[in-house]
Protein backbone atom coordinates (compact mmCIF):
# COMPACT_ATOMS: atom_id res chain seq x y z
CA UNK A 1 0.00 0.00 0.00
CA UNK A 2 1.56 3.76 -0.68
CA UNK A 3 2.20 5.75 2.10
CA UNK A 4 2.03 9.57 2.44
CA UNK A 5 3.63 11.52 4.79
CA UNK A 6 1.75 15.18 6.10
CA UNK A 7 2.31 17.34 8.59
CA UNK A 8 -1.55 17.39 9.07
CA UNK A 9 -4.14 15.41 7.32
CA UNK A 10 -8.32 16.72 7.22
CA UNK A 11 -11.27 14.78 6.87
CA UNK A 12 -14.24 16.19 5.07
CA UNK A 13 -13.88 18.92 2.27
CA UNK A 14 -17.07 21.18 3.98
CA UNK A 15 -16.67 24.62 5.09
CA UNK A 16 -15.05 23.26 8.46
CA UNK A 17 -12.71 21.30 6.52
CA UNK A 18 -11.86 23.67 3.71
CA UNK A 19 -10.92 26.12 6.51
CA UNK A 20 -9.08 23.29 8.94
CA UNK A 21 -6.73 23.07 5.85
CA UNK A 22 -6.03 25.93 4.69
CA UNK A 23 -5.70 27.68 7.91
CA UNK A 24 -3.05 24.72 8.66
CA UNK A 25 -0.98 25.43 5.45
CA UNK A 26 -0.95 28.81 5.86
CA UNK A 27 0.96 27.99 9.36
CA UNK A 28 3.44 26.36 7.56
CA UNK A 29 2.09 22.46 7.64
CA UNK A 30 2.23 20.14 4.65
CA UNK A 31 -1.93 19.37 4.46
CA UNK A 32 -3.98 17.03 3.28
CA UNK A 33 -7.75 17.25 2.58
CA UNK A 34 -9.56 14.20 2.43
CA UNK A 35 -13.12 14.48 0.57
CA UNK A 36 -15.41 11.36 -0.58
CA UNK A 37 -16.81 13.82 -3.22
CA UNK A 38 -16.30 14.76 -6.33
CA UNK A 39 -15.85 18.60 -5.58
CA UNK A 40 -15.79 20.53 -1.91
CA UNK A 41 -18.63 22.19 -0.13
CA UNK A 42 -20.55 19.63 2.16
CA UNK A 43 -23.80 20.08 3.33
CA UNK A 44 -23.81 23.08 0.58
CA UNK A 45 -22.90 21.51 -2.73
CA UNK A 46 -24.21 17.91 -1.22
CA UNK A 47 -27.29 18.76 0.08
CA UNK A 48 -27.74 22.17 -1.61
CA UNK A 49 -27.80 24.02 1.40
CA UNK A 50 -27.27 27.06 -0.76
CA UNK A 51 -26.98 29.60 2.21
CA UNK A 52 -24.15 30.12 4.81
CA UNK A 53 -25.61 30.83 8.36
CA UNK A 54 -23.42 32.47 11.36
CA UNK A 55 -20.94 34.87 9.32
CA UNK A 56 -23.08 37.92 11.19
CA UNK A 57 -25.07 38.30 14.39
CA UNK A 58 -28.40 39.46 14.59
CA UNK A 59 -27.41 43.05 15.21
CA UNK A 60 -25.52 42.33 11.60
CA UNK A 61 -22.32 42.55 13.02
CA UNK A 62 -19.79 40.27 10.88
CA UNK A 63 -18.05 37.66 13.29
CA UNK A 64 -16.60 35.72 11.23
CA UNK A 65 -13.15 36.68 8.98
CA UNK A 66 -10.45 35.16 8.55
CA UNK A 67 -10.37 32.00 5.76
CA UNK A 68 -14.39 32.76 5.59
CA UNK A 69 -13.20 36.18 4.72
CA UNK A 70 -11.77 34.99 1.85
CA UNK A 71 -14.45 32.96 0.56
CA UNK A 72 -16.28 36.55 0.70
CA UNK A 73 -14.18 38.37 -0.64
CA UNK A 74 -13.80 35.87 -3.85
CA UNK A 75 -17.33 36.39 -4.25
CA UNK A 76 -17.55 40.12 -3.75
CA UNK A 77 -14.21 39.62 -7.21
CA UNK A 78 -17.33 37.87 -9.03
CA UNK A 79 -19.90 40.15 -8.24
CA UNK A 80 -21.42 37.75 -6.62
CA UNK A 81 -22.17 38.43 -3.03
CA UNK A 82 -25.20 38.61 -1.52
CA UNK A 83 -26.64 38.77 1.83
CA UNK A 84 -30.19 38.69 3.54
CA UNK A 85 -31.54 39.26 6.53
CA UNK A 86 -33.70 36.01 7.58
CA UNK A 87 -37.18 36.91 9.22
CA UNK A 88 -37.30 33.66 11.74
CA UNK A 89 -33.63 34.11 12.82
CA UNK A 90 -33.31 38.06 12.84
CA UNK A 91 -29.36 36.78 11.52
CA UNK A 92 -28.06 37.43 7.93
CA UNK A 93 -27.10 34.64 5.85
CA UNK A 94 -24.81 34.43 3.02
CA UNK A 95 -26.45 33.38 0.03
CA UNK A 96 -24.71 31.01 -2.05
CA UNK A 97 -24.19 29.77 -5.92
CA UNK A 98 -23.46 26.18 -6.46
CA UNK A 99 -21.42 25.91 -8.68
CA UNK A 100 -19.77 29.00 -7.77
CA UNK A 101 -19.21 27.64 -4.32
CA UNK A 102 -17.52 24.93 -5.52
CA UNK A 103 -14.72 26.29 -7.79
CA UNK A 104 -14.46 28.91 -5.30
CA UNK A 105 -13.23 26.61 -2.92
CA UNK A 106 -11.21 24.79 -5.00
CA UNK A 107 -9.71 28.24 -5.88
CA UNK A 108 -8.66 28.82 -2.10
CA UNK A 109 -7.83 25.09 -1.05
CA UNK A 110 -5.32 25.32 -4.63
CA UNK A 111 -3.88 28.87 -3.85
CA UNK A 112 -2.80 27.78 0.14
CA UNK A 113 -0.25 24.36 -1.70
CA UNK A 114 -3.25 21.86 0.00
CA UNK A 115 -2.97 18.38 -1.52
CA UNK A 116 -6.37 17.78 -2.06
CA UNK A 117 -8.03 13.92 -2.18
CA UNK A 118 -11.84 13.88 -3.58
CA UNK A 119 -13.40 10.92 -4.50
CA UNK A 120 -11.58 9.22 -1.50
CA UNK A 121 -12.69 7.75 1.73
CA UNK A 122 -11.78 6.90 4.98
CA UNK A 123 -11.89 3.69 5.81
CA UNK A 124 -9.68 3.03 8.99
CA UNK A 125 -7.08 5.12 11.99
CA UNK A 126 -4.20 3.67 13.12
CA UNK A 127 -3.58 4.49 16.86
CA UNK A 128 -1.03 4.04 19.15
CA UNK A 129 -0.90 5.09 23.33
CA UNK A 130 1.34 8.01 23.94
CA UNK A 131 4.58 7.86 25.59
CA UNK A 132 5.43 11.46 27.38
CA UNK A 133 8.88 12.04 27.93
CA UNK A 134 8.06 13.35 31.23
CA UNK A 135 5.68 10.84 32.39
CA UNK A 136 2.82 12.57 31.96
CA UNK A 137 -0.10 12.52 29.94
CA UNK A 138 -1.05 15.15 27.36
CA UNK A 139 -3.01 18.13 28.05
CA UNK A 140 -6.49 16.69 29.04
CA UNK A 141 -5.59 13.77 30.27
CA UNK A 142 -4.96 12.28 26.65
CA UNK A 143 -4.06 8.99 26.22
CA UNK A 144 -3.87 8.25 22.50
CA UNK A 145 -2.59 9.37 19.59
CA UNK A 146 -3.65 8.86 16.07
CA UNK A 147 -0.73 7.73 13.65
CA UNK A 148 -2.42 7.39 10.17
CA UNK A 149 -5.39 6.69 8.19
CA UNK A 150 -6.30 4.53 5.35
CA UNK A 151 -8.31 5.73 2.92
CA UNK A 152 -9.81 4.79 -0.38
CA UNK A 153 -10.52 5.88 -3.60
CA UNK A 154 -10.65 4.29 -7.10
CA UNK A 155 -7.47 3.35 -7.93
CA UNK A 156 -7.29 1.30 -4.33
CA UNK A 157 -5.70 2.07 -0.56
CA UNK A 158 -3.36 4.97 0.45
CA UNK A 159 -1.95 5.60 4.12
CA UNK A 160 -1.54 9.02 5.08
CA UNK A 161 0.49 9.53 7.94
CA UNK A 162 0.96 12.39 9.87
CA UNK A 163 1.76 14.60 13.07
CA UNK A 164 -1.86 15.74 13.52
CA UNK A 165 -5.52 15.00 12.35
CA UNK A 166 -9.02 17.51 11.95
CA UNK A 167 -12.03 15.47 12.24
CA UNK A 168 -14.80 17.90 9.67
CA UNK A 169 -16.18 14.94 8.48
CA UNK A 170 -19.80 16.03 10.07
CA UNK A 171 -20.34 12.92 11.40
CA UNK A 172 -17.21 12.16 13.98
CA UNK A 173 -16.25 9.14 11.70
CA UNK A 174 -11.86 9.61 11.98
CA UNK A 175 -12.90 10.02 15.82
CA UNK A 176 -14.86 6.93 15.86
CA UNK A 177 -12.48 5.14 13.47
CA UNK A 178 -9.90 6.18 16.04
CA UNK A 179 -12.58 5.04 19.25
CA UNK A 180 -12.24 8.34 20.81
CA UNK A 181 -14.33 9.67 23.01
CA UNK A 182 -17.52 10.62 21.53
CA UNK A 183 -21.15 12.75 22.01
CA UNK A 184 -23.96 10.89 20.73
CA UNK A 185 -27.81 11.70 21.89
CA UNK A 186 -30.47 9.66 21.09
CA UNK A 187 -32.10 9.52 17.82
CA UNK A 188 -35.33 11.09 19.54
CA UNK A 189 -33.21 13.86 21.20
CA UNK A 190 -31.53 14.85 17.97
CA UNK A 191 -31.77 17.65 15.52
CA UNK A 192 -33.99 16.71 12.86
CA UNK A 193 -32.65 15.87 8.90
CA UNK A 194 -34.48 18.11 5.92
CA UNK A 195 -34.05 17.55 2.13
CA UNK A 196 -33.60 20.62 0.57
CA UNK A 197 -35.61 21.28 -2.04
CA UNK A 198 -35.46 23.98 -5.39
CA UNK A 199 -37.88 25.14 -7.49
CA UNK A 200 -38.05 27.05 -10.31
CA UNK A 201 -40.10 28.82 -13.10
CA UNK A 202 -41.48 31.12 -10.05
CA UNK A 203 -41.06 34.89 -11.79
CA UNK A 204 -39.22 37.67 -9.82
CA UNK A 205 -42.35 39.76 -9.37
CA UNK A 206 -44.09 36.78 -7.49
CA UNK A 207 -44.03 37.29 -3.62
CA UNK A 208 -41.90 34.69 -1.46
CA UNK A 209 -44.54 32.86 0.02
CA UNK A 210 -45.34 33.39 3.86
CA UNK A 211 -45.70 30.95 6.66
CA UNK A 212 -49.24 31.63 6.36
CA UNK A 213 -49.66 31.17 2.59
CA UNK A 214 -47.67 27.88 3.29
CA UNK A 215 -50.07 26.82 5.88
CA UNK A 216 -53.19 27.62 3.43
CA UNK A 217 -51.48 25.73 0.36
CA UNK A 218 -50.76 22.80 2.32
CA UNK A 219 -54.60 22.94 4.01
CA UNK A 220 -55.88 23.04 0.87
CA UNK A 221 -53.77 19.76 -0.33
CA UNK A 222 -55.13 17.61 2.92
CA UNK A 223 -58.36 18.49 1.55
CA UNK A 224 -57.97 17.80 -2.17
CA UNK A 225 -55.20 14.62 -1.43
CA UNK A 226 -55.83 13.59 1.71
CA UNK A 227 -52.21 14.27 2.69
CA UNK A 228 -50.88 15.69 5.23
CA UNK A 229 -48.24 18.42 5.53
CA UNK A 230 -47.11 20.03 8.38
CA UNK A 231 -44.13 22.14 8.52
CA UNK A 232 -44.34 25.72 7.33
CA UNK A 233 -41.62 27.80 8.89
CA UNK A 234 -39.38 27.24 6.27
CA UNK A 235 -36.50 29.20 5.17
CA UNK A 236 -37.48 30.69 1.79
CA UNK A 237 -34.95 32.82 -0.38
CA UNK A 238 -34.28 32.98 -4.02
CA UNK A 239 -30.67 31.88 -4.73
CA UNK A 240 -28.11 34.20 -7.05
CA UNK A 241 -27.63 33.28 -10.99
CA UNK A 242 -30.51 30.58 -10.96
CA UNK A 243 -33.39 32.90 -9.49
CA UNK A 244 -34.96 29.26 -8.36
CA UNK A 245 -36.62 29.19 -4.97
CA UNK A 246 -34.91 27.23 -1.85
CA UNK A 247 -37.16 25.42 0.17
CA UNK A 248 -36.75 23.47 3.69
CA UNK A 249 -39.49 21.63 4.67
CA UNK A 250 -38.98 17.89 3.95
CA UNK A 251 -38.71 17.15 7.33
CA UNK A 252 -37.36 13.34 8.55
CA UNK A 253 -36.60 12.51 11.96
CA UNK A 254 -34.37 9.20 12.05
CA UNK A 255 -31.15 7.80 12.80
CA UNK A 256 -28.65 8.71 10.23
CA UNK A 257 -26.57 6.35 11.64
CA UNK A 258 -28.52 3.53 10.74
CA UNK A 259 -28.03 2.57 7.01
CA UNK A 260 -31.26 1.59 6.34
CA UNK A 261 -33.21 4.21 8.10
CA UNK A 262 -31.06 7.19 6.19
CA UNK A 263 -31.75 5.50 2.59
CA UNK A 264 -35.63 4.79 3.78
CA UNK A 265 -35.70 8.66 4.71
CA UNK A 266 -34.09 9.68 1.31
CA UNK A 267 -36.74 8.09 -0.30
CA UNK A 268 -39.60 9.10 2.43
CA UNK A 269 -38.39 12.59 1.71
CA UNK A 270 -37.99 12.93 -2.15
CA UNK A 271 -42.24 11.70 -1.96
CA UNK A 272 -43.06 14.33 0.58
CA UNK A 273 -41.19 16.92 -1.94
CA UNK A 274 -43.29 16.09 -4.58
CA UNK A 275 -46.60 16.36 -2.32
CA UNK A 276 -44.92 19.77 -1.34
CA UNK A 277 -44.29 21.31 -4.23
CA UNK A 278 -47.73 20.11 -5.67
CA UNK A 279 -49.56 21.70 -3.17
CA UNK A 280 -47.67 24.88 -3.37
CA UNK A 281 -48.02 25.30 -6.93
CA UNK A 282 -51.31 24.48 -7.01
CA UNK A 283 -52.19 27.52 -4.22
CA UNK A 284 -49.62 30.18 -4.73
CA UNK A 285 -50.36 33.28 -7.64
CA UNK A 286 -47.37 33.42 -10.55
CA UNK A 287 -46.49 29.80 -9.78
CA UNK A 288 -48.28 28.48 -12.68
CA UNK A 289 -45.26 27.84 -14.72
CA UNK A 290 -42.89 26.60 -11.70
CA UNK A 291 -41.25 23.27 -11.49
CA UNK A 292 -39.17 21.66 -8.88
CA UNK A 293 -36.05 21.69 -10.40
CA UNK A 294 -33.50 19.51 -7.51
CA UNK A 295 -33.76 18.47 -4.41
CA UNK A 296 -30.89 17.11 -2.29
CA UNK A 297 -29.22 15.30 -4.25
CA UNK A 298 -28.45 13.85 -0.57
CA UNK A 299 -30.48 14.66 2.42
CA UNK A 300 -29.33 17.74 4.87
CA UNK A 301 -28.34 15.68 8.06
CA UNK A 302 -28.25 18.29 10.85
CA UNK A 303 -26.89 15.65 13.79
CA UNK A 304 -25.38 12.24 13.97
CA UNK A 305 -22.52 12.65 16.70
CA UNK A 306 -19.28 14.53 17.61
CA UNK A 307 -16.21 14.45 19.41
CA UNK A 308 -15.63 14.77 23.54
CA UNK A 309 -13.83 17.87 23.93
CA UNK A 310 -11.46 18.52 26.70
CA UNK A 311 -13.79 21.24 27.38
CA UNK A 312 -17.38 21.29 25.48
CA UNK A 313 -19.40 24.53 24.47
CA UNK A 314 -22.84 25.37 27.15
CA UNK A 315 -26.01 26.20 26.44
CA UNK A 316 -25.15 28.68 29.11
CA UNK A 317 -22.46 29.73 27.32
CA UNK A 318 -25.43 30.76 24.32
CA UNK A 319 -27.41 32.50 26.59
CA UNK A 320 -25.45 34.41 28.45
CA UNK A 321 -23.19 35.18 25.59
CA UNK A 322 -20.19 34.29 27.14
CA UNK A 323 -16.64 35.70 26.66
CA UNK A 324 -13.38 34.62 26.90
CA UNK A 325 -10.14 36.09 25.73
CA UNK A 326 -7.48 33.65 26.80
CA UNK A 327 -8.59 30.55 25.47
CA UNK A 328 -11.37 31.79 22.88
CA UNK A 329 -10.66 31.04 19.53
CA UNK A 330 -13.93 31.92 17.81
CA UNK A 331 -16.96 33.63 17.77
CA UNK A 332 -20.76 32.14 17.19
CA UNK A 333 -23.45 34.02 16.41
CA UNK A 334 -26.65 32.24 15.23
CA UNK A 335 -28.98 31.52 17.87
CA UNK A 336 -30.17 28.36 19.20
CA UNK A 337 -32.12 26.81 16.32
CA UNK A 338 -33.68 23.79 17.67
CA UNK A 339 -35.08 21.28 14.83
CA UNK A 340 -35.75 18.30 17.58
CA UNK A 341 -39.40 18.47 17.47
CA UNK A 342 -41.12 17.41 13.85
CA UNK A 343 -42.81 20.08 11.71
CA UNK A 344 -41.45 22.81 13.97
CA UNK A 345 -38.49 25.43 14.19
CA UNK A 346 -37.80 27.66 17.10
CA UNK A 347 -35.52 30.26 17.53
CA UNK A 348 -33.51 30.74 20.90
CA UNK A 349 -31.47 34.54 20.77
CA UNK A 350 -28.13 34.61 21.88
CA UNK A 351 -27.31 36.47 25.56
CA UNK A 352 -25.49 39.96 25.98
CA UNK A 353 -24.62 41.34 22.66
CA UNK A 354 -24.94 38.07 20.35
CA UNK A 355 -22.25 36.42 20.29
CA UNK A 356 -20.04 33.85 22.25
CA UNK A 357 -16.33 32.94 22.43
CA UNK A 358 -15.85 29.26 21.48
CA UNK A 359 -13.65 27.55 23.53
CA UNK A 360 -9.85 25.80 21.68
CA UNK A 361 -10.27 22.95 24.34
CA UNK A 362 -14.07 22.33 22.68
CA UNK A 363 -12.14 21.25 19.85
CA UNK A 364 -9.65 18.96 21.17
CA UNK A 365 -10.48 15.69 21.27
CA UNK A 366 -9.96 14.63 25.44
CA UNK A 367 -8.70 10.99 24.37
CA UNK A 368 -6.43 11.36 21.56
CA UNK A 369 -3.73 14.45 22.13
CA UNK A 370 -3.33 15.04 18.17
CA UNK A 371 -6.81 14.89 17.14
CA UNK A 372 -9.18 18.10 16.72
CA UNK A 373 -12.79 18.67 15.44
CA UNK A 374 -14.01 21.36 13.17
CA UNK A 375 -17.34 22.22 12.13
CA UNK A 376 -20.33 20.10 13.39
CA UNK A 377 -18.25 17.74 15.72
CA UNK A 378 -16.83 19.73 18.31
CA UNK A 379 -17.61 18.89 21.66
CA UNK A 380 -20.75 20.74 23.09
CA UNK A 381 -24.13 20.16 24.60
CA UNK A 382 -27.37 19.10 22.99
CA UNK A 383 -28.62 23.02 23.10
CA UNK A 384 -25.21 24.75 22.42
CA UNK A 385 -24.99 22.29 19.10
CA UNK A 386 -28.44 23.71 17.90
CA UNK A 387 -25.96 26.85 17.75
CA UNK A 388 -22.71 26.04 16.85
CA UNK A 389 -23.01 23.43 14.13
CA UNK A 390 -23.93 26.11 11.47
CA UNK A 391 -21.66 26.00 8.45
CA UNK A 392 -20.20 30.10 8.76
CA UNK A 393 -19.74 29.10 12.37
CA UNK A 394 -17.73 26.17 10.50
CA UNK A 395 -15.55 28.19 8.79
CA UNK A 396 -14.31 29.88 12.06
CA UNK A 397 -13.91 26.52 13.71
CA UNK A 398 -12.20 25.18 10.99
CA UNK A 399 -9.73 27.82 10.83
CA UNK A 400 -8.99 27.50 14.72
CA UNK A 401 -8.50 23.58 14.44
CA UNK A 402 -6.50 23.52 11.72
CA UNK A 403 -4.16 26.27 12.96
CA UNK A 404 -3.78 24.30 16.34
CA UNK A 405 -3.40 21.10 14.65
CA UNK A 406 -0.24 23.12 12.45
CA UNK A 407 1.34 23.94 15.50
CA UNK A 408 0.81 21.28 17.20
CA UNK A 409 2.43 19.34 14.74
CA UNK A 410 5.63 21.69 14.90
CA UNK A 411 6.19 21.07 18.18
CA UNK A 412 6.10 17.28 17.52
CA UNK A 413 8.88 17.84 14.74
CA UNK A 414 10.64 19.74 17.53
CA UNK A 415 10.44 18.59 20.52
CA UNK A 416 8.98 14.86 20.21
CA UNK A 417 5.60 15.41 21.77
CA UNK A 418 2.67 17.51 21.02
CA UNK A 419 3.20 20.96 22.46
CA UNK A 420 -0.32 21.69 23.37
CA UNK A 421 0.52 20.63 26.96
CA UNK A 422 2.92 23.63 26.39
CA UNK A 423 2.66 27.07 28.58
CA UNK A 424 1.15 29.52 26.03
CA UNK A 425 -0.35 27.42 23.88
CA UNK A 426 -3.87 29.09 22.96
CA UNK A 427 -2.17 31.99 22.85
CA UNK A 428 0.17 31.08 20.16
CA UNK A 429 -2.60 29.74 18.59
CA UNK A 430 -4.59 32.91 18.82
CA UNK A 431 -1.98 35.07 17.31
CA UNK A 432 -1.35 32.72 14.59
CA UNK A 433 -5.39 32.92 13.83
CA UNK A 434 -5.01 37.12 14.22
CA UNK A 435 -2.10 37.11 12.11
CA UNK A 436 -4.05 35.19 9.62
CA UNK A 437 -7.20 37.83 9.59
CA UNK A 438 -8.99 35.84 12.52
CA UNK A 439 -11.97 37.70 14.60
CA UNK A 440 -11.48 36.21 17.76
Amino acid sequence: MEEIAFDVVVIGGGAGGVSAAVGAAQAGARVALVERSGFLGGAATNSSVLAYCGFFTQAGERIVRGVGQQFIDRLEAEHLYRAEKQPYSGNTIVLLDRETTKRTLDSMVEAAGVDVFLHTTLISADVSQREESSGRKAAGGQSSSVDAVTVLHRGGRVRLRAETFVDASGDAILAAEADAGLMVSTPVERQGSTLVMHIGGVPASANLPTPEDIDAAFEQHFVTTGVRLTRSNSVCVRSPLSGELMFLLADQHFDALNVRELSRAEMVARRQTADIFAALKNRLPGWESSYLANTGPQIGIRETRRIQGIASVRGEDVHLGTKNDQTGIAKCGWPIEDHSQPGKTTYTPIGDDGWYHIPGEALSSSSHANLWGAGRVISSDPQAYASVRVMGTAFATGHAAGVYAALSASGAREAGHASNEEAGFHAAVRRELSRQGADI
